[in-house]
């Protein structure tokens, strides 16, 4: 939900579909980033990365927009066995914003931690699902508020977890600090596809929750893939409007007492769609003012209250950190229904 399913691009393909990025500490002056795709790896996804596809960590390293750091991951075609050769490498400056070479870092295989060059480690496979949301209750407060209903009811005592029991595929990479370029960066990660024709950007990712709560497809479809398509440069321009109206609307009918004023706020702080991050400090995900985001932190219910103005949600609590690299947690599947059916718009299943 923080990204999983949200457009017709990514539920023809989860490969495609970054679902959840994370920055944090991990040892003494080294940084994890941490990308998820493939929603429901295994059942509605699946669970190998795409060999057209281009997955980057992409630092601004001054804090803005215009990066001039891109992390570039690639995959080979799966073997018989599933497993997948990975390779890392680095494009500094103008060559950040562009293009799929770089300096090697490192290659390896999915499944297995291998070291990248200045001491850092990758690892990409299959993992639990870090994120923790209430899909059904984020439905029902959205849908009161286009029928100009307040319904704070809709997140109940006893939370519901839409993403228990279910699996993604991750990218991993732990960096120094001073390879990361800045003291207060911007990150995003970005998917391209390239080799057939030119390279071109099909999704990314910031925030936790921008999408869920500012994009309800099918009506919002054109607008996501305009969002996804583009660089965070242009998004408090070509977003800001709809994010403000939705915020008003809440606070309006929350009885907030300056709804325009506090839709400005929201706007600020889920746009542009990145993750602001300092390396060394503390994380703690919340939109505008936090720094960076931890596999433990409580997405869902923070980004829910920045939207109303007050806590709403109740989500459980997401998994934490394993002590060791890649922090993710094994694979836990369910026996469940595919996650993408919940997504899918009505008429593909009426289908």
């Amino acid at each position: 939900m923080s990204h999983h399913f949200d457009s017709a691009a990514d539920r023809a393909d989860g490969r495609l579909n970054p679902c959840d990025l994370y920055a944090f500490s991990a040892t003494a002056g080294s940084s994890a980033l941490i990308v998820t795709v493939n929603p429901d790896a295994g059942r509605s996804s699946p669970t190998t990365f795409r060999p057209d596809a281009l997955y980057e960590f992409v630092v601004a390293s001054d804090g803005g927009t215009s990066e001039d750091l891109a992390l570039r991951v690639t995959f080979t075609e799966p073997d018989a066995h599933g497993r997948q050769q990975v390779r890392v490498l680095r494009a500094d400056g103008p060559d950040a914003r562009h293009g799929t070479g770089g300096t090697l870092l490192g290659e390896g295989a999915t499944g297995a931690v291998f070291p990248l060059a200045g001491g850092g480690l990758a690892w990409a496979g299959l993992a639990a699902d870090p994120f923790s949301g209430d899909g059904i209750a984020i439905g029902r407060f959205l849908q009161g508020l286009t029928e100009g209903r307040y319904a704070p009811e809709a997140f109940t005592d006893a939370p519901s977890n839409t993403f228990a029991g279910r699996d993604v595929t991750a990218i991993a990479l732990q960096l120094t600090d001073a390879a990361l370029g800045g003291t207060r960066i911007a990150l995003w990660a970005r998917i391209s596809l390239h080799g057939d024709g030119p390279q071109r950007q099909v999704s990314r990712i910031g925030q936790a929750m921008l999408r869920p709560l500012f994009y309800n497809p099918p009506e919002t479809e054109a607008d996501l893939d305009a969002l996804n398509a583009a660089a965070p440069a242009t998004d408090r321009d070509a977003h800001g409007a709809r994010v403000r109206r939705i915020a008003a609307t809440a606070a309006r009918l929350a009885g907030l007492p300056d709804p325009d004023a506090h839709a400005e706020r929201v706007a600020a702080a889920f746009l542009p769609d990145v993750l602001a991050y300092r390396p060394g400090q503390p994380a703690a995900f919340h939109p505008g003012d936090g720094n960076g985001r931890t596999l433990g932190d409580n997405a869902f219910d923070v980004a829910v209250a920045v939207l109303a103005g007050s806590t709403l949600g109740n989500a459980s609590a997401p998994r934490h950190a394993t002590p060791a690299f890649p922090y993710l947690s094994a694979p836990q599947p369910a026996y469940l229904p595919p996650l993408l059916d919940y997504f899918q718009p009505p008429q593909a299943a009426d289908r």
